[in-house]
């Protein structure tokens, strides 16, 4: 007897674990990071139905709704809770009443902690609301009618104990000649009927990347997704053109005066050639985006992101090996000769190398972004491939069109001195150029950033000895050698002051991106700022510098109890990502995400804004506005 009943116990604690560990978590210790389920009474939850009219006549529709409340710190998953927990379902029993499909109000996002990471799931906190649409058939005799209704579901709270709930409720509706509205019927409950769903429709919506508080028009996509194909059109323009003028494209502008000085020596024909040829450069790179992203659009369904490229290691190392060689070509250590085939072909000489500077120029753009620029990409991917791919090439268009239309007036290279010695150094100040490019492209595969400003000071360093050397030879006049060589010495020491000093504590204190505590801080109702950024991503590093560097701000955020996080999306696989591309929808960095209790979905500040943006940002999300 005492054998049965250990091989008994032995198979009940099996399917315990077996049940435990489908769940969050996997094992039966009582963690935060690795829940319990449990079937005892759920303290955490209770359920109760409300009947939107007190007496209804026969053939007129009404809705039965059920209130379920969550205690503080825990959480109902919903309907599509995600890969791991039970749904949670709505069934009515036997009635004279005839009823239709269950509809669940939106749910809103929870990052949940399991024994392998976290998992995004959606849930209801505080209240949520089912409603059954009900119908009193025509002919039916007056009186009560009462009609069975079963909640199922689970709940987990943060201390780590997951709870099976079920609830056995019953409506009572009162048939008669007139049909009067029920008095416990809130304005908040019709509210919430008319964003509910059935649980297919939001698997639908849920499946097409929404957020779960969204309907299947605003589903979670990026910014630009709905426009008109005019207004795509035209944004895809005007963010080519803005391109030009970003902070990751300054540094290049001597890569467009060296493409000048080579038109300079020729004919008007020369000068439009190869400035028709090095627009045609920049719209080259972005037909490689576009039929990248043809590419896996249709092999693995996969929508590139801008500046997914900086995101791999490996390009961006071959990048920066790719400008120290350039660099070496513009100091004049080796030269590249043109195959007599290809030489043959070229509409002039220097045409291939005005189409790779182009090239060049696109590629070292892509580390910005700015609102119009991820409007308009998130536009292109949201159409059918052939306009998106379109829309990809019209970017580079808007890029390269100021190119084009300068190559029209042939007039301008007439300012530019004739070639000598002052065009030779210009190239080999082009060169340094490209050392300073390289080196912050390995500056961003490192964890610390100090090291990072060594290796540019070490270029502008070696710029400066250039300069003390090559600028003044041995028979310039007395002053202007010594007015240069101070010039060196002074930028040296300068630049020394200012990229060796110790990096000082940034002003907003924010913690390692971590998606269990996020969670759990969210679940204590604090408001919770996550700044996702890369370390490619030069706005990324303004915003730092003007807002989250400054004290005023620091002191604002934590008067207003709100916790920071920073989420490093620098390479593909950093846990960010996931929040960044695929819950928040976003095309890339930098993005500030404003979270808080009551908000269904998080406040987003996408590129640059201002300390007063931000400010009203949080305290609308404090206010769940």
């Amino acid at each position: 007897m005492s054998g049965s009943i250990k091989g008994m116990t032995f198979v009940a604690a099996v399917l315990v674990c077996a049940v435990a560990a489908a769940q969050p978590g996997g094992d039966l210790l009582r963690r935060a990071d690795s829940p319990l389920l449990t079937d005892r009474p759920a303290e955490n939850f209770s359920a109760r139905v409300i009947v939107s009219h007190e007496t209804v006549s026969p053939g007129e529709p009404f809705h039965v709704a059920v209130e379920m409340t969550v205690a503080k710190g825990a959480w109902l998953y919903g309907p599509v809770p995600g890969p791991t927990p039970l749904p949670l379902k709505l069934a009515a029993g036997e009635s004279e009443l005839r009823v239709g499909q269950a509809l669940f109000a939106p749910t809103t996002t929870h990052l949940t902690p399991t024994g392998k990471g976290t998992e995004l799931n959606h849930v209801y906190e505080g209240k949520g609301y089912a409603f059954l649409p009900v119908t009193a058939p025509a002919g039916l005799k007056p009186g009560l009618y009462e009609l069975p209704v079963k909640i199922t579901g689970q709940v987990c709270h943060e201390s780590g104990l997951c709870e099976m709930v079920g609830r056995d409720l019953t409506a009572t509706v009162r048939i008669g000649a007139a049909t009067t509205p029920g008095s416990d019927w809130t304005d908040r409950l019709s509210q919430a009927l008319s964003q509910s769903k059935t649980t297919e429709q939001w698997a639908a919506i849920l499946a097409a990347g929404a957020p779960a508080g969204a309907s299947a028009k605003q589903a979670a996509r990026p910014p630009g997704a709905d426009l008109t194909v005019a207004t795509g059109v035209g944004l895809a323009l005007l963010a080519g053109l803005i391109l030009n003028i970003m902070p990751c494209v300054l540094p290049v502008i001597p890569l467009r005066l060296l493409s000048l000085l080579a038109q300079a020596g020729g004919s008007r024909r020369r000068f439009v050639t190869l400035g028709l040829a090095f627009a045609v450069g920049i719209v080259l790179f972005f037909a490689a985006i576009a039929a990248l992203n043809v590419g896996l659009r249709l092999a693995v369904e996969y929508k590139l992101q801008w500046g997914d490229p900086f995101r791999y290691p490996a390009f961006v190392i071959a990048m920066a090996l790719l400008l120290v060689v350039l660099a070496a070509n513009m100091f004049g250590v080796f030269t590249v000769g043109v195959p007599g085939g290809l030489a043959a072909i070229e509409a002039g000489p220097g045409v291939l190398g005005a189409v790779g500077m182009g090239f060049l120029m696109a590629i070292l753009a892509t580390p910005c972004s700015f609102a119009i620029l991820a409007t308009a990409f998130g536009w292109a991917q949201f159409q059918p491939l052939w306009l998106g791919t379109v829309g990809i090439l019209l970017i580079g268009v808007g890029m390269a069109a100021p190119h084009a239309v300068l190559a029209a007036f042939p007039g301008i290279v007439s300012r530019i001195p004739r070639a000598g010695r002052w065009s030779e150094l210009f190239k080999q100040f082009v060169g340094f150029v490209f050392l300073m490019i390289a080196a912050w492209l390995v500056g961003t595969q490192m964890k610390e950033a100090y090291p990072a400003w060594v290796l540019a000071y070490a270029v502008v360093l070696a710029t400066c000895a250039w300069v003390w050397g090559a600028w003044v030879g041995y028979d310039a006049p007395a002053g202007r050698k010594w007015a240069v060589r101070v010039a060196a010495v002074a930028i040296a020491g300068g630049a020394g002051l200012w990229m060796l000093s110790p990096p000082r504590p940034p002003a907003v204190v924010m913690r390692p991106f971590d998606a269990a505590e996020i969670a759990r801080v969210r679940a204590e109702g604090k408001p919770v700022l996550v700044k996702f950024s890369a370390s490619w991503c030069l706005k990324c590093k303004l915003l730092d510098a003007q807002i989250f560097n400054d004290p005023e701000v620091a002191a604002a955020l934590a008067g207003r109890g709100v916790v920071a996080f920073t989420g490093d999306v620098t390479r593909s696989e950093m846990p960010a990502n996931d929040m960044l591309y695929g819950q928040l929808a976003q095309p890339g960095p930098p993005v500030t995400a404003i979270f808080a209790k009551g908000l269904p979905q998080p406040i987003l500040l996408v590129g640059s804004f201002s300390k007063d943006d931000l400010l009203a940002a949080v305290d609308a999300a404090r206010a769940g506005s």
